[in-house]
């Protein structure tokens, strides 16, 4: 395309239905291997494993919304839809390409994030909320997740909050 555009043998309408023609190419060329990489990588899913799957899915978002994490597993949720924890397993991984899991463990690492850079919540309490056994075991996961302690998260987020007088800047941090 550049090559099309810097060629001073082509008039502008030329050199812009060569960058267009060449666009066009690319798109195809791309529709073209997206097939053969869906068909190579495993089936498609249906409309009904998608349905189920985000069903699954906001179902595990409004429990730890609604600090709900301590009192609920992937059973319950697979129950209350009315299909077996297997099934909720394999079409879930299907359609979002994580073990439902790994979504509930990302979704509390995203809210005790929220909650540890809110000042009016302790690590402890965070650690309560996400259903921890103790504040040892939570501040060990919150590492794993995040590659760094609760207590750094949280003083990072409080740098962050702290804002300059107008005359040093007049902006957030």
């Amino acid at each position: 395309m550049v090559a099309y555009s810097a060629n001073k043998k082509l008039s502008k309408e030329q050199a812009n239905l060569k960058i267009q023609i060449a666009v066009l190419n690319f798109f195809y060329d791309l529709t073209e291997n997206l097939q053969n990489y869906e068909s190579r990588n495993g089936k498609k899913y249906t409309e009904s494993e998608a349905k189920t799957s985000r069903q699954i899915a906001t179902m595990i978002k409004e429990r730890i919304e609604r600090d709900e994490a301590v009192n609920f597993t992937f059973g319950d949720i697979c129950q209350k839809i009315g299909i077996s924890s297997g099934y909720g397993h394999r079409t879930f991984k299907k359609v979002y390409g994580v073990t439902p899991l790994h979504y509930i463990e990302s979704q509390k690492y995203n809210k005790a994030k929220m909650l540890l850079g809110s000042p009016e919540y302790s690590i402890e309490d965070v650690a309560d909320l996400m259903g921890a056994s103790s504040v040892s075991n939570f501040s060990k996961q919150f590492k794993k997740w995040a590659g760094t302690t609760p207590s750094k998260y949280q003083r990072q987020m409080k740098q962050k909050r702290r804002v300059r007088t107008v005359k040093e800047s007049g902006y957030f941090e």
